[in-house]
């Protein structure tokens, strides 16, 4: 890529601090249209960022300066994307890594962000605003699919969403306040986010002890010997 050419630049993660503030004024009836939006259309572009990045892996780059689909060859690190309609180049290798530590791989959770993209392109009363945001940070990879991989639910969207680790996020998540005054509905949004997340505290704990009971009969396996 030469020195003319702008750098892929994805959308960043939302800072927890304006969604604390966001729901604490819902808590007490106040929706803030300015500050909706900003998340909104904050998490509105991240989800489409993630969306890119998704069909990038699939073959399909989006040309960051027009946007026009370049067909990828081979994931061979060299091997180059060239966008014949205004030129932008750089290799596969400089792309993917771009994006390969940014949590921005859509995983089990791509029909989230696809309908989150959708919807908020027409929603338009701040509680449908408020409602969609609620619903989008609170779901879990592989929660809307009938076939799970053989650990069940994954990791929740909000990592990929809000800026943090997985601990930090979840533990954010789960102290954002709720009031008389809230949006109908995010109350009982949390209630299945608060389930699945025991669901997925279950299995890990299930995985632990599994391996913990292999390296055992290893370990008396060895003695024995």
């Amino acid at each position: 890529m030469t020195k003319s050419d702008p750098p892929v630049r994805w959308a960043s993660r939302v800072h927890p601090n304006k969604l604390r503030r966001l729901y604490e004024l819902d808590a007490q009836g106040i929706l803030d249209e300015e500050l909706l939006d900003n998340v909104g259309y904050a998490l509105y572009s991240r989800c489409q960022s993630i969306l890119h990045v998704s069909s990038a892996m699939l073959g399909n780059v989006h040309c960051p300066r027009c946007d026009t689909i370049i067909k990828r060859q081979s994931m061979d690190p060299v091997s180059v994307l060239h966008c014949t309609t205004c030129g932008w180049e750089t290799t596969w290798g400089a792309y993917y890594n771009t994006y390969r530590t940014q949590e921005l791989g859509a995983g089990g959770a791509l029909d989230m962000f696809q309908a989150f993209v959708a919807r908020w392109e027409h929603v338009r009363t701040a509680r449908d605003k408020m409602l969609l945001i609620d619903q989008l940070i609170h779901r879990w990879h592989w929660e809307t699919q009938r076939q799970r991989p053989k650990f069940g639910l994954g990791r929740p969207t909000g990592v990929n969403l809000i800026e943090g680790n997985r601990k930090q996020v979840l533990a954010f998540l789960d102290t954002l306040t709720y009031g008389a005054g809230s949006t109908p509905g995010t109350e009982a949004t949390k209630t299945v986010w608060r389930r699945h997340w025991q669901e997925v505290q279950a299995n890990e704990a299930a995985s632990r002890a599994k391996v913990k009971a292999k390296r055992t009969a290893h370990k008396s396996d060895g003695e024995a010997k």
